[in-house]
């Protein structure tokens, strides 16, 4: 069983830090400065998910500035606790950058999706098994994609608006599909709508958002919008990458080609939330209005999450207005 890690509160001043301390910190700011003796050292803000704690590089070389690098996550391996003006200083002198595969065994040093890669994996077999052969050929050839498949089951579905976290891209496709299939599956016996469909378009509806952020290569973290992102958008890109699945997979189908790709291009609703295409088969409506309740819920519940005036939220930038908390939602310990 692995050690619990040295958490910020624990420090006191002369401690020393060694490897079996499991001594890890998110570096919110990494500054090279100059210091009076024209040496170079490194100036960090750390936190380890619950506290902030300055830390400081006297020795400063190729390796350590690369791990210590804004958004990275290092494990110190050596190091001390000093004080400073009545503050405690991480002195460290040897720390080595945490791999993505390793963060999931770090619960809670950057904000992520409350569901663990196991349970969303697990929803995702569950909705893909019970496609048909051609759709969950669609599947296989995308889960093939290598980087794109890795990013999109790491990467959050947003810089700020929405599921804004580690794995919130997939956190929020599980979540828009499984609504869309439930609202198609109760209407499927009176109007034309295809929960097959649904189902594989809800799953890579977002798809496109793996090449609009430039992230974080240890953490996933949305650094920026990469420029392809600015200029092209999410939506376009998506849509081009999976037309070319589609046309591998499903190469005599025209017609699904056609259904879905209108899916990818028309899941934003309205030609002024970015739409190329306005919803015109009854498929892409309900995933449209899927995917907008579920971004507009978790901006909603990150405000609720946020400084709040009383039980109102600041204003929620997507729905231009404040929101108000009703008592039933307000977490026992702050009341």
């Amino acid at each position: 069983m692995a050690k619990d890690r040295l958490m910020i509160a624990a420090l006191d001043e002369g401690r020393v830090i060694i490897p079996d301390h499991r001594c890890f910190f998110l570096v919110r700011r990494s500054a090279v400065r100059t210091g009076k003796n024209s040496s170079r050292y490194i100036d960090l803000e750390l936190t380890d998910g619950v506290s902030t704690v300055n830390g400081k590089v006297w020795e400063v070389n190729d390796d350590i500035e690369r791990a210590t690098e804004t958004g990275s996550i290092i494990k110190v391996t050596n190091g001390r606790v000093a004080k400073y003006q009545n503050s405690l200083q991480v002195i460290i002198e040897d720390a080595l950058p945490v791999s993505p595969e390793e963060l999931d065994a770090l619960p809670g040093i950057i904000p992520e999706s409350k569901l663990g890669a196991s349970e969303l994996m697990a929803r995702w077999r569950a909705l893909v098994d019970g496609l048909d052969a051609g759709r969950r050929a669609v599947i296989t050839e995308f889960e093939a994609s290598g980087r794109v498949w890795d990013l999109f089951r790491s990467i959050p579905a947003g810089k700020s608006m929405h599921h804004n976290y580690r794995r919130g891209l997939w956190e929020h496709s599980l979540q828009v599909t499984e609504l869309a299939r439930d609202i198609a599956a109760r209407y499927e016996k009176r109007y034309p709508v295809s929960v097959p469909n649904i189902i594989l378009g809800g799953l890579l509806h977002d798809v496109g958002k793996v090449f609009e952020f430039q992230v974080n290569a240890s953490t996933s973290i949305v650094e920026k919008y990469s420029d392809r992102g600015r200029l092209l958008g999410h939506v376009y890109m998506g849509a081009s990458f999976i037309e070319k699945i589609l046309k591998k997979a499903l190469p005599d189908d025209a017609d699904l080609q056609m259904e879905l790709l209108h899916i990818m291009l028309s899941h934003h609703g309205e030609y002024e939330f970015g739409s190329p295409k306005k919803p015109k088969t009854m498929d892409a409506l309900i995933i449209a209005l899927a995917d907008n309740l579920d971004a507009n819920l978790d901006a909603v519940n990150i405000g609720f999450n946020g400084d709040m005036e009383d039980r109102w939220t600041k204003q929620i930038f997507s729905l231009q207005r404040p929101f108000y908390r009703t008592a039933t939602t307000v977490p026992e310990d702050k009341e």
